[in-house]
């Protein structure tokens, strides 16, 4: 999913990692082609990480991050 906010395309993406073991949402800064933010369901640990490269971001990005998170990866810890 893009979006377009203060004239920066972003975009949001589902990873999966194996060595990890789990599922994440990657926030990607399009223009600059680098990962800012990640919110990732480590299973095997069966907690939820937050990784942030950028700490100066509206708002309105941490809500598309927050809904995709939830929409398409969700708290349930996988076995």
């Amino acid at each position: 999913m893009e979006f377009t906010v203060e004239n920066i395309t972003y975009e949001l993406i589902t990873a999966s990692d194996i060595i990890r073991d789990g599922l994440g949402i990657e926030l990607w800064n399009k223009n600059e082609k680098k990962m800012l933010i990640e919110i990732f369901r480590n299973d095997s640990k069966k907690k939820i990480e937050f990784f942030s490269e950028k700490s100066d971001l509206p708002f309105e990005i941490i809500e598309h991050l927050l809904d995709a998170f939830e929409s398409k990866v969700g708290r349930q810890f996988q076995d």
